[in-house]
């Protein structure tokens, strides 16, 4: 199998609908193509892993270039998963972002020992301001108690 792995500074040609399929499908919910575009075009970097030119991985990130980044929707689709891929495209992502301090993740549960294996630690005292509904999400998944 052959992974690809390009940037933002790339300009690859993204199927928006594909990437909000693959987002789903890797449990992160379903995204309106509009709001996903709007989202990774605001971001200052993004991630697409190819594997024989079938989108399969993604990731995007906004940072403050001097002292931390926020990253969002690291995904590997399921089927690919446990093949060194993830290990790949964080390796990428740190090398980017390392360099302008603090590399912050909101990781689902079922991910975090994976992050911990990347050198990331729990926060204990990150905190979330959100609307109602979202902050109802949030503890049905339980993010937040």
């Amino acid at each position: 199998m052959s992974f690809v792995l390009l940037t933002q500074n790339d300009n690859p040609m993204v199927n928006w609908q594909e990437l909000a399929e693959l987002i789903e499908k890797a449990g992160l919910g379903a995204r309106d193509i509009t709001s996903l575009k709007r989202a990774y075009q605001h971001s200052q970097f993004s991630w697409f892993g190819f594997n024989e030119g079938k989108l399969m991985a993604t990731a995007h990130a906004i940072s403050d270039l001097t002292w931390s980044s926020y990253l969002s929707d690291v995904v590997i689709d399921p089927a690919f998963q446990g093949k060194g891929y993830g290990r790949q495209l964080m390796q990428s992502i740190l090398d980017t972002l390392s360099p302008f301090g603090k590399v912050i993740i909101y990781a689902m549960l079922d991910k975090t020992e994976f992050y911990q294996h990347l050198n990331f630690h729990p926060l204990n005292t990150a905190m979330v301001y959100a609307p109602d509904n979202t902050i109802i999400r949030l503890r049905a998944g339980g993010f937040i108690n």
